[in-house]
């Protein structure tokens, strides 16, 4: 009987109940945080729901669907403890989506920021992160977009669905920023985010009320780092290259011109690509590997028989070129910056640590401006859509 009892006692032990509960109404949800660098010390915008405005019950108000709180501090935990000044309940990050970063703080070094969020027990590491391109990361969550209410809502469904059919954007969570600044040998980069139009009417709720809004944003670009600091930003072509490169395209377009003006469009459905070191005479030596296969979706000149294989060898030869200048564009910009955002560094030190032990100090400023690369490229063309040569007069 006093045996019962015990194991009865332990069991209401181990019913606590909700002793750590919080409620809904006691928080402000942040979904967007961006990160700005003004008169010396560090501005924090929360972007957070205003859940009676987003409620599937109530049509619309006069309120935005979010709030934008802001506060100011020499560190991170000073300016996000000065907004509870002005915030009427304590903010909960457990739905975070977006990290916004101004490219001014980007260039001083993102490393103190990064370090905050690590230590936060309430930051989940699958968010995505972005840089504010020529402007404040503020002014990006202030933005009425159509469609989806929230703003980084939208943003966020935007980034994976460009990364995964547009290439010169790639989607990156906090948890890949972490390895990255963590990993020898490979640098971050990060897709940039710019608003297009005016300022003052992206933050009215008239920007969302004609059927072409009058400011929106738009992803432009990719950010090479070198260590925690924005070394450059890469053009659409190196962007191209950068995907292609690190294997992180899924799906895009290849324009080859047949006439002026003219062009031949070929959707790539699937890439995959690798990076081969060795060792030639003491130095090390790369080779790129990148296979591609594609359909042909558009034929812009009438003349050119898709049906003959000779052709489609002939198409097959132009975009490998079209490939490899892309790569060989995106490495151009690499060494330039001498910042191995590539991750030439890491393969070598997969492949061969001894030698890596040797030139990891001086890798990115003296070894990587004077790399070999040689490249392997092959499209493989499938399909020519539907039909063969369109009947079409």
């Amino acid at each position: 009987m006093f045996y019962k009892m015990m194991v009865v006692l332990l069991c209401l032990l181990m019913l606590s109940g909700c002793w750590s509960r919080r409620e809904l109404n006691e928080l402000l949800i942040v979904l967007g945080i961006g990160f700005d660098w003004v008169d010396g010390e560090y501005l924090v915008s929360f972007q957070v729901v205003n859940p009676s405005e987003i409620s599937a019950q109530k049509r619309g108000g006069e309120r935005p669907p979010s709030t934008l709180y802001q506060g100011r501090g020499k560190t991170m935990l000073e300016a996000a403890r000065s907004l509870t000044a002005e915030a009427p309940r304590k903010v909960y990050m457990g739905h975070l989506q977006l990290y916004v970063i101004s490219e001014e703080l980007a260039r001083m070094g993102i490393g103190d920021f990064i370090d905050n969020a690590l230590r936060d027990n309430e930051h989940r590491m699958d968010f995505k992160l972005v840089v504010a391109r020529g402007m404040r990361a503020e002014d990006i969550l202030k933005l009425y977009t159509p469609l989806d209410k929230l703003p980084t809502n939208s943003m966020l469904r935007s980034l994976e669905t460009s990364e995964k059919n547009w290439a010169p954007t790639v989607s990156v969570t906090m948890d890949d920023v972490l390895k990255k600044l963590s990993a020898d040998g490979t640098e971050l980069a990060l897709t940039g985010i710019k608003l297009i139009g005016s300022q003052e009417m992206a933050e009215s709720k008239r920007n969302v009320e004609t059927f072409l809004p009058q400011s929106r944003y738009r992803y432009k670009g990719i950010a090479a780092f070198k260590g925690d600091k924005l070394a450059g930003w890469l053009n659409e072509t190196e962007s191209k290259g950068y995907t292609d490169i690190t294997d992180k395209l899924q799906s895009t377009s290849i324009e080859i011109p047949c006439k002026k003006d003219t062009f031949i469009g070929i959707e790539v459905t699937s890439s995959n690509s690798s990076i081969e070191s060795k060792i030639v005479g003491g130095e090390p030596e790369f080779t790129i590997h990148i296979r591609s296969e594609g359909n042909i979706v558009e034929r812009g000149c009438r003349d050119v028989d898709i049906t003959d294989p000779a052709t489609i060898e002939k198409l097959e030869r132009e975009a490998d070129e079209i490939i490899q200048g892309n790569a060989e564009a995106a490495v151009k910009r690499a060494k330039s910056m001498k910042s191995d955002f590539l991750g030439f560094g890491a393969q070598l030190n997969k492949d061969h640590p001894s030698v890596w032990k040797q030139v990891n100090k001086d890798w990115n400023d003296t070894y990587l401006p004077d790399l070999k690369i040689r490249y392997k490229i092959k499209m493989l063309i499938r399909k020519t859509g539907t039909t063969g040569n369109s009947t079409l007069k």
